[in-house]
């Protein structure tokens, strides 16, 4: 099967013949077995740059007030991962990227944290976090949020359990009334849409597209639908939390990890990781 550099894909399909108006898209996903791959990430990244450059109505007003917390996360050659607290320290680039995650049964689990003073000495209060939030220690969920930003080149992550300190002595309820602001000043919003808690992570294997090949001039593909942005996002276990109306109505854009594969949303309508575009 030949597939083709993003870059070409245009062209690709501008000289592409088809019998009837269907929707022309890839055959397999860029990386069936991991999309925290280098190659779906490129991906990603054209998709944020084409919304950039070409959707208007989409921009995030780069003036807007940052949240009061930011993870800082680093780069993949300086990977420390670190609590800045903005009203006290410059933050270089307003763009950030929040996550919009389930936090599931935290009576099952024990959920991570930053609290306002730790005394089980755990290491996961602010103060601590201020100076490194190591990695190791992070849920699977929130590893791979970390890892995203770093691949789409953005310094800045915000995540509720641990921008906002939680517990009797925490700030949520100022926080809470900022929501709005975080989610519609984010750069980008991922969404954890196939995770269903902390633990589970959204990053990894996704089933075979069943297709078909006819060998022509030209390889030529009738696939299997899988483009199903209703039943994966709007009815998927992640739009079972409350606040998920709020963060999807404010968030300019999002990145939804299913696990049948990736979409991506704009006021342009739904892309598709099999390379096609939803029709409304």
């Amino acid at each position: 099967m030949r597939l083709y550099h993003l870059s070409n894909f245009a062209n690709v399909l501008k000289d592409l013949f088809t019998p009837l108006d269907i929707q022309i898209g890839s055959p397999k996903l860029l990386d069936l077995e991991d999309c925290s791959s280098n190659a779906f990430f490129d991906l990603a990244h054209e998709w944020l740059k084409d919304c950039d450059e070409n959707h208007p109505g989409c921009g995030v007003e780069l003036a807007h007030r940052s949240p009061t917390r930011l993870i800082h996360v680093g780069t993949l050659a300086m990977p420390k991962l670190r609590l800045v607290e903005t009203k006290h320290e410059v933050v270089h680039d307003p763009r950030y990227i929040a996550l919009s995650h389930p936090w599931g049964d935290t009576e099952a689990y024990k959920a991570f944290t930053t609290v306002q003073n730790d005394p089980n000495r755990t290491g996961r209060d602010l103060a601590s976090f201020k100076i490194s939030i190591p990695y190791a220690d992070l849920p699977k969920t929130f590893k791979n949020a970390v890892d995203c930003a770093r691949k789409l080149n953005i310094s800045y992550l915000w995540i509720d359990s641990i921008c906002i300190i939680q517990g009797p002595d925490g700030d949520f309820p100022d926080e809470a009334k900022r929501m709005e602001d975080v989610y519609s000043g984010a750069y980008c919003v991922i969404a954890a849409s196939r995770a269903g808690d902390q633990r589970d992570g959204f990053l990894g294997p996704r089933p075979q597209r069943k297709f078909v090949t006819f060998n022509q001039n030209e390889p030529f593909y009738i696939c299997e639908t899988i483009d199903h942005f209703n039943s994966d996002v709007i009815k998927g276990p992640l739009n079972q939390r409350g606040w998920v109306l709020q963060e999807r109505a404010l968030a300019r854009r999002t990145m939804y990890f299913t696990k049948n594969q990736t979409y991506f949303e704009c006021g342009d309508g739904v892309r598709c990781e099999t390379l096609t575009k939803m029709h409304k």
